[in-house]
């Protein structure tokens, strides 16, 4: 008969636990999905025709999976949603790392962020639909100006919270300023990078939608509203549905991959 050690069963408590965890998970998510469907379903009988059952919906989506339309205004859409948030990530990073390591710097622009962040996001989108017009620059432009802001200020926050003692380190051993940049802040900032990046894509991807809604001919955003127009709710929550749980597939399965790639020496 084997007995048990308090070294084995020490050892088996974390493993129970991160399974007690898994469980408690599965459960919760079984338990959100359950209750969303259930709302659905009553919502689809107590306010008919504006709400299509579960069942109807998963019809228009296995439509919209055959049609060629759905998947050109898809790629249209996966295109200004790429431009967008590598535009805005960028620059955002980089006016982000500007102000926490410049006080002049901070002091210019400290207003204007500030400013930028208090303007609800469809302002920008106007703005610039009104001086660009309804073409690409305008989307493009009211996107990145959106978005950059958030970016800046989890950047900044970073930078003016790091570890001034590296600072000084690299001073002291006269290490030069390039290359102090790349070995002493950016590792320091790689957490706040990944969590700005995944904070400016799902924006991104929100906004693109909403730019295409009220000035592009064409684009996801373009199709639910036109849908919408012709009140065929159905196709609605088709396009809807299948764009956002593609864009949370890029999010987790690309993003989240490469966050866990660069912050495995935390485990």
């Amino acid at each position: 008969m084997a007995l048990s050690t308090p070294l084995q069963g020490a050892a088996m408590t974390p493993r129970r636990k991160v399974g007690t965890d898994r469980n408690v998970r599965l459960l919760g998510v079984t338990l959100a999905v359950a209750s969303l469907f259930a709302i659905w379903t009553v919502l689809s009988i107590t306010v008919r025709p504006w709400v299509p059952t579960p069942y109807d919906t998963a019809l228009a989506m296995g439509r919209q999976l055959v049609s060629h339309s759905f998947y050109d205004n898809l790629f249209l859409t996966l295109g200004r949603v790429a431009a967008a948030f590598v535009a805005a990530s960028i620059v955002g990073a980089v006016l982000g790392i500007a102000i926490g390591m410049n006080r002049k710097v901070e002091a210019f622009f400290q207003p204007l962020l500030a400013l930028a962040l208090a303007v609800p996001d469809p302002v920008f989108i106007i703005f610039a639909i009104l001086a660009l017009g309804t073409g690409e620059a305008a989307g493009f432009v009211a996107l990145t100006m959106a978005v950059a802001p958030f970016v800046s200020n989890i950047v900044r926050s970073s930078v003016q919270a790091r570890d001034k003692g590296l600072d000084e380190m690299t001073k002291i051993y006269r290490i030069p300023a390039d290359k102090a940049f790349w070995v002493s802040l950016v590792p320091q900032l790689v957490p706040a990078l990944l969590t700005a990046a995944r904070f400016s894509f799902a924006l991104s991807w929100k906004l693109v939608v909403v730019v295409e809604a009220i000035g592009q001919p064409d684009g996801i955003g373009a199709a639910i509203f036109h849908s919408f127009r012709l009140l065929r709710m159905r196709e609605v929550l088709a396009i809807a549905i299948l764009f956002i749980i593609l864009m949370q597939l890029l999010e987790k399965g690309v993003l989240g991959r490469v966050e866990k790639r660069l912050l495995r020496w935390r485990q």
